[in-house]
């Protein structure tokens, strides 16, 4: 009985001692894994401003220089003199796939209508500059 403890203490402590050995050998793995599921995803109540592109698709900008570009299902008829949108999460409240959202456009008639959207993307920081350019980039008209 006595040997048997001994035995078990003595494979438990090489365990332990290897453990750091081989976790040290498994963070490089780690590093070059793909990004996060969540990294592709936003809260509808993130978006702070939006931009249309043409009559189905629109930059949706999240601040701290991020933003999605969204393309719509249907052609909304009001989009590009609509002030405010609405952007509705179905299902949860991450927005991670075209599936996730409507996208909400008032009617010039005071009722408003919703709006499926077909594909959603990242906007690149090349992209996002050139879409929202910094206020320090603009020069003065002299």
């Amino acid at each position: 009985m006595r040997r048997s403890v001994s035995l078990i203490c003595a494979l438990g402590l090489a365990a332990g001692l290897s453990a750091p050995v081989m976790a040290g050998t498994a963070a490089p793995a780690e590093k070059t894994k793909p990004a996060s599921a969540r990294d592709g995803c936003f809260f509808a109540d993130q978006v702070r401003g939006y931009q249309v592109v043409d009559d189905r698709t629109l930059n949706v900008d999240l601040g701290r220089k991020e933003a999605f570009q969204l393309t719509l299902l249907n052609t909304p008829f009001d989009l590009d003199v609509a002030t405010r949108i609405g952007i509705k999460s179905r299902g949860g409240s991450w927005i991670c796939s075209p599936l996730d959202a409507s996208v909400i456009v008032p009617e010039v008639t005071g009722s408003s209508r919703s709006y499926r959207v077909q594909t959603m993307r990242r906007l690149t920081p090349e992209e996002y500059a050139a879409a929202w350019p910094s206020v320090k980039a603009k020069k003065p008209k002299s």
